[in-house]
């Protein structure tokens, strides 16, 4: 039997008359894991290789690591795990194709980096 993965995500509730966000709040969602056939971190079904890109438009997968990172994935993240030469491809092609993502910089705070 298949345990739903426990993932914090976040919830607005909107007012239906101003479209404005009235309140922002995190909560625990489930969500299924993948088929044994697929790709674990990212639910690609049938799995990739190994040395391929996650699946970066994958609902599994963006929200598997939204809940680990807090902050949705790129494809920069998804292929971080690859070799040199896959990475390389993958930008090139994903730039041409202007779908190239890359996460924010990260802000620092009191001279530290979070």
């Amino acid at each position: 039997m298949k345990t739903l993965r426990k993932l914090p995500i976040k919830a607005e509730t909107i007012d239906a008359q101003s479209g404005k966000v009235v309140k922002t709040e995190m909560v625990t969602a489930g969500i299924l894991p993948p088929a044994a056939t697929a790709c674990p971190i990212c639910g690609r079904n049938p799995a990739h290789p190994a040395d391929q890109p996650h699946d970066a438009q994958s609902l599994y997968y963006q929200y598997s690591f939204f809940g680990e990172h807090g902050r949705w994935p790129t494809w920069k993240d998804a292929i971080a795990h690859c070799p040199e030469g896959v990475k390389q491809h993958w930008e090139a092609e994903l730039r041409r194709l202007g779908a190239w993502t890359e996460p924010p910089p990260r802000r620092e705070t009191g001279g530290t980096a979070r």
